[in-house]
């Protein structure tokens, strides 16, 4: 890849956010940020997702911001969507569907830069670029006080699957005598999860293992 496109991709990697998206900002920093809420369908079964609100944060008051969503279907596929906004706020986006993988990117800019230079192909390449192995990490933990007894409780997890596909995840959470307490289930997609689990005996420590069922058919 020539070296003018590789710099254009990192820039946008830089403003795209999968997920989770942060909403601070550092000083004298003007550039808009976006949090994209979202859940899992119930009427789909374990599949799809709706995506609810949009959270848009500006430094500049009065002007208008442009959201672009993209979103990744089971057909491979992806769904572009653009919304617009004048300052901070919330942007209802009650977009949903049971084709959903759970797989999205959001950009966010303010309309009088232009529209965004990113294509529907290019937001294909950088997907891709995350690799083709589903991954699982544990995003909020917490400690259990020493008047409770100590120990951690293991609130949520998320899983990035690159096609949507379903997996069987094992996390190993360590004991505090060394030895290691399993939880095992499946997630269909891309999301989080609630994980629920706490212990006085946990250290907070923890490895997985993780197996897309598309591969064991």
């Amino acid at each position: 890849m020539p070296e003018k496109s590789i710099h254009k991709y990192f820039i946008i990697l830089l403003v795209l956010f999968t997920g989770f998206a942060s909403s601070s900002f550092r000083d004298g920093d003007l550039k808009p940020r976006v949090l994209i809420v979202g859940k899992k369908n119930s009427p789909c079964g374990e599949k799809g997702m709706t995506f609810e609100k949009a959270y848009v944060k500006s430094r500049i008051k009065n002007e208008e911001v442009e959201v672009v969503l993209f979103c990744q279907k089971y057909d491979g596929h992806w769904m572009k969507k653009t919304y617009k906004k004048l300052g901070s706020g919330e942007i209802v986006i009650n977009l949903s569907s049971c084709e959903f993988t759970g797989n999205y990117y959001s950009l966010v800019y303010y309309s009088s830069e232009g529209e965004s230079g990113i294509n529907l192909k290019e937001i294909s390449i950088l997907h891709s670029s995350k690799g083709e192995n589903p991954n699982f990490k544990v995003t909020k933990r917490e400690k259990i006080s020493e008047e409770k007894g100590g120990g951690v409780k293991f609130i949520e997890g998320k899983i990035f699957t690159p096609e949507g596909e379903e997996v069987s995840i094992t996390l190993f959470m360590e004991k505090k005598d060394g030895t290691w307490r399993k939880k095992h289930f499946n997630f269909v997609g891309s999301g989080k999860t609630r994980l629920n689990i706490e212990g006085n005996d946990l250290t907070g420590k923890y490895k997985f293992h993780i197996t897309s069922l598309s591969e064991t058919t």
